[in-house]
């Protein structure tokens, strides 16, 4: 824990912290000077000498930790306010505390899959982090380590706040109705902060403010509150303490929770696991994790993954002045007389500036007029700010208004994006029965399912084209339809609505001929 930290490099990447309640001022604090340093690092010693103290830590090299968790999925849960799906993991890991370096081996069962395996090595000396998924070796070159994780975990972070030069003291907290001592610094460009029991010096939660430009999921949240919460601190072999417990939340939202069941101090490594191998996998091998989310390409993340090559990837006129753009998710352009409507806002406000762009090169002289966006995931309405900084209305479904709001107005300090540079107000267009958006061949109708499954999500018609487009209530890959319920649904949606597709697209799908749907959901109804 207390090796210096000085020579190494700190970089802002993404962060796996843990969370706790909300703190509250306690009644009887002051707020110390602001040039109070010392009054803060004897905080930090005295938490240091709660876990086992200095000494005992400097003889600390490894730690091996065996530990189960729960991942919570925010992203892909039937609501955004939860419950939420669930993976669960099994890690056994190693760590390295002179080097700074780390070694997950993680067994999951996901929502999609019974069971998987990945190792993952990070280090913060380097510039790769060694890859594995089952049988398959990946080195990721082109990502840098995860600066935070490894600095602002248990056996680090007091020692990353003793060297952080304006590392100072706040005005106590009542947090879990225990008062709490609070310490601030910077770490890694990103405002951090301690929470220690008042009475006993303990750790307790961590707290840092960043973002996440490499994430499709989290760039739109802008600035994330993400916090850490120790609990179960247990004595270890040789005299230190480390919390058996550690729990995740962003922004109130909670993120993972991980027990764990074993520790090993100073066990010894076995040969290889913290080394990193160089392969050659021609392309980027980590797909979206690795990219700036705000500078992915049209078409990125198709069915031929990130490699630039991808054939099917990219725009492609699936009727007259209907343009599908084929990706990890799929944006559609529909021409009308007065304007160009974009069905989809995914990815980030850079990728929906490509797609302006886009629709403006296919489609010269005319605006974009309006954005769909026809489900509240948060992936999927992660562009929608740029719409928003332009001044362009947003159709949404009368329930997901506040998906649109919250995005809009989350700050973007760390990574400003257009809206932030200036502000205002969304445009929103709310969805509640059947809406018909423009006019000629290619008038559009919004409907929303009003189904189980789909209650959160409107189709898009286009009767000129006798081309529906079904969001996410339909996934039918290669014959093999996921989420059967949901397009049965979808089915069931279309006959109340009294509408006759002859094709259909969605937010994963291209274009496919609707007798597909009906063959595939018929031999499942045969099946079951």
């Amino acid at each position: 824990m207390l090796r210096t930290l000085s020579s190494w490099r700190v970089i802002a990447l993404p962060l796996i912290l843990c969370g706790a309640g909300v703190a509250t001022p306690h009644p009887t604090a002051r707020r110390a000077p602001a040039h109070d340093h010392q009054a803060a690092v004897a905080v930090v010693r005295h938490g240091l000498d709660a876990i086992g103290g200095e000494n005992a830590w400097h003889r600390v090299r490894t730690l091996e930790l065996w530990s189960r968790g729960v991942q919570f999925h925010v992203g892909d849960s039937e609501w955004p306010e939860g419950p939420y799906a669930l993976d669960y993991l099994t890690v056994h890991e190693w760590r390295d505390l002179a080097g700074l370096r780390r070694s997950e081996r993680t067994a999951s069962s996901t929502m999609d899959t019974a069971a998987a395996t990945s190792r993952r090595v990070t280090t913060l000396q380097g510039s790769t982090q060694y890859v594995t998924s089952g049988d398959t070796e990946v080195a990721v070159a082109s990502l840098s380590p995860d600066t935070l994780a490894l600095l602002l975990a248990p056996e680090h972070v007091l020692l990353a706040a003793l060297e952080a030069p304006d590392l100072r003291v706040e005005r106590d907290t009542v947090m879990r109705f225990v008062p709490h001592h609070v310490v601030s610094f910077r770490v890694a460009g990103h405002p951090a902060r301690i929470f220690f029991e008042a009475e006993t010096g303990f750790p307790r939660m961590v707290e840092v403010r960043r973002a996440f430009p490499t994430s499709v999921f989290w760039n739109a949240w802008g600035d994330v509150v993400e916090r850490v919460r120790y609990t179960n601190w247990t004595r270890e072999a040789g005299g230190i303490l480390y919390p058996r417990q550690i729990d995740t939340e962003r922004n109130g939202v909670p993120l993972s929770s991980v027990s764990i069941g074993a520790v090993g101090v100073n066990a010894q490594v076995p040969a290889g696991r913290l080394d990193v191998v160089a392969r050659t996998t021609g392309g980027p091998p980590c797909g979206f994790s690795c990219q700036i989310a705000d500078s992915l390409p049209l078409g990125v993340g198709g069915a031929g993954g990130t490699s630039a090559t991808a054939a099917d990837r990219g725009g492609h006129e699936i009727a007259p002045g209907v343009v599908q753009i084929v990706g990890g998710w799929n944006v559609t352009l529909v021409r009308q007389p007065d304007g160009v409507v974009v069905i989809e806002a995914p990815i980030s406000a850079g990728y929906s500036r490509r797609v302006i762009e886009e629709a403006a090169r296919r489609f010269p002289g005319l605006p974009v007029k309006a954005v769909v966006s026809t489900t509240d995931f948060w992936w999927h309405v992660a562009g929608l700010r740029e719409y928003v900084a332009r001044g362009i209305p947003v159709y949404v479904l009368g329930r997901n208004v506040r998906v649109v709001r919250d995005r809009a107005a989350a700050p973007h300090t760390l990574f400003p994006d257009s809206l932030a540079r200036a502000p205002r107000d969304p445009i929103i267009r709310a969805v509640r029965g059947r809406t018909v958006l423009g006019s000629g061949d290619n008038r559009l109708e919004l409907i929303p399912f009003h189904t189980e499954g789909l209650d959160r999500m409107m189709m898009v018609y286009l009767p000129g084209r006798r081309v529906l487009y079904t969001a996410e209530g339909v996934q039918l890959f290669g014959g093999r339809l996921w989420y059967p319920e949901t397009a049965a649904e979808a089915m069931s949606a279309v006959r109340r609505e009294g509408l006759v597709p002859e094709s259909f697209i969605g937010m994963h799908v291209p274009r496919t001929p609707w007798t597909s749907l009906t063959t595939v959901l018929d031999s499942v109804a045969r099946t079951n």
